[in-house]
């Protein structure tokens, strides 16, 4: 009998490290976005919408590069703002006034918020990695109600069922593929027939509602974009030491993908633009296959994606270490443009505002280097075509308005981009592109740039570019 006792309690004291052994290598990061500010976000929608309707959010479809290879995963920026769940084929429910939902064989319990996840899989996971499951879901994410996946068709069924007015979901357009889109099928099939019938339920997209949401950033997503920003510094202050003439664009662009990487980013925000001479000029430039050659611009726009907030930051500097007398005066004009533009941004400041002081440098810079023939109208934009800047956010081209306030971010990129044998353009010019972009922070007081740590003004391009960085190390 005291054998007994004692293994009862051996075996009672042992469940608990058991059920957490399939927690426990889920989580290595230790600066994830807090479970409390999803869970405060989800309410928010539910507040918004009110008890007489409720929300579908689902997450990114899987994609194929080729053959059985797919790209990186990328969760949905709206799906994972909600929830913080980075696997792919999870469904999430709101519905403020509550849905029943059977959580097992013997129980069934009435939430508010239901997230659909993969079913843990060992025999997949020992291929393609650990899952969450619906445990995972609950303790590491805060979401109050998790179910597998499989079980999204009743619950929705059930939500319809329950008296709502309103269904707010996104459509499932036809890029939506693969698995998830075989789970979205009830929702397909409702949005299909409620186009044949005078449906008593309102269908709404809640796109709208939850960009709204992410226009201001908390301290949470500031410290995000802060690291995701100065990890991006770091990388384009190895490059500028690194360059050399003579190296190819792709050695520019490994450099900063490695400097990510090292520094704990997950993946790029987009794909590195390292343009040098004609190649400065094409505006998004990713071919990166050039030699750079000794008096070669070289314009490099690369930043880092940090839990899923991406910067955006851009630097253009000569591969000899020295700019040109037209270079600099090109650089000039750009920088000066920059400089006017951060000092008019402000809380209540019109974004217009902002982008009127730039677009005045540029077309008085241009005008007296007798680039264009007149200062007046818009002919500068023939060498500067493209806005002034964006918000960025979990997207980088991110959601934003028209008035700044405190909390947001916006990127400051004017530039100057000469082709080669461009019409009346003298062509000691030609083939030089130059932006400069920083992140700036909306602050109550005025301003931030996040991305000051990388030298703007030539002679400390210069001075930086003398030492040596990580990218003169050959590989042997």
């Amino acid at each position: 009998m005291r054998s007994l006792t004692i293994l009862l309690l051996l075996t009672a004291v042992s469940l608990p490290a058991q059920q957490n052994v399939s927690l426990k290598y889920l989580q290595y990061d230790t600066d994830l976005i807090t479970p409390a500010e999803y869970k405060q976000r989800r309410d928010s929608v539910m507040a918004m919408i009110g008890p007489d309707a409720a929300a579908v959010f689902y997450a990114a479809p899987e994609r194929m590069r080729n053959g059985d290879v797919d790209y990186l995963y990328r969760q949905a920026d709206n799906f994972y703002y909600l929830t913080g769940f980075t696997e792919p084929n999870a469904l999430l429910i709101l519905a403020p006034k509550g849905v029943r939902v059977k959580v097992n064989d013997s129980t069934t319990v009435t939430t508010k918020e239901v997230l659909f996840v993969p079913a843990k899989n060992p025999d997949a996971e020992a291929w393609t990695g650990r899952r969450f499951g619906t445990e995972g879901a609950m303790t590491l994410l805060g979401v109050q109600t998790a179910v597998n996946n499989d079980k999204f068709r009743q619950v929705f069924n059930t939500v319809l069922f329950s008296g709502i007015t309103v269904l707010y979901a996104q459509s499932v357009t036809s890029d939506v593929s693969g698995q998830i889109r075989e789970l979205l099928a009830p929702l397909t099939s409702y949005i299909d027939g409620q186009k044949r019938r005078n449906s008593k339920v309102e269908l709404r997209d809640p796109n709208a509602m939850v960009h709204t949401m992410r226009i201001i950033k908390s301290k949470q997503e500031i410290d995000m974009l802060r690291k995701a920003t100065t990890i991006s510094v770091v990388a384009h202050n190895q490059a500028m030491m690194s360059l050399e003439p003579g190296m190819f664009e792709y050695e520019v662009q490994a450099l900063y993908e490695y400097s990510f990487q090292r520094q704990g980013a997950e993946y790029y925000g987009y794909p590195c633009i390292n343009g040098a001479a004609e190649n400065s000029v094409i505006l998004h430039y990713n071919t990166n296959r050039k030699r750079i050659g000794p008096n070669d611009i070289v314009l490099s726009d690369c930043a880092a994606e940090y839990r899923g907030y991406s910067s955006d930051v851009t630097r253009s500097y000569p591969a000899g270490g020295k700019f040109t007398k037209e270079q600099k005066e090109i650089y000039t004009i750009v920088l000066n443009a920059a400089n006017a533009a951060i000092a008019k941004i402000g809380p209540g400041v019109p974004w217009s505002t902002v982008t009127a002081a730039a677009d005045s440098v540029i077309a008085q810079g241009l005008f007296s280097l007798g680039i264009i023939p007149e200062k007046e109208g818009m002919g500068f934009k023939k060498y500067y075509n493209h806005s002034l800047g964006h918000p960025v956010g979990l997207n980088v081209h991110d959601v934003g308005q028209s008035v700044l306030q405190p909390g947001m971010l916006y990127t400051v990129e004017p530039g100057i981009y000469i082709p080669e044998n461009s019409p009346g353009v003298d062509p000691k010019y030609s083939n030089i592109g130059i932006r400069i972009e920083d992140v700036i922070l909306v602050t109550e007081s005025g301003r931030e740039n996040l991305s000051a740590g990388s030298p703007r003004e030539i002679a400390e391009i210069e001075t930086l570019m003398k030492k040596k960085g990580i990218g003169n190390q050959p590989l042997k």
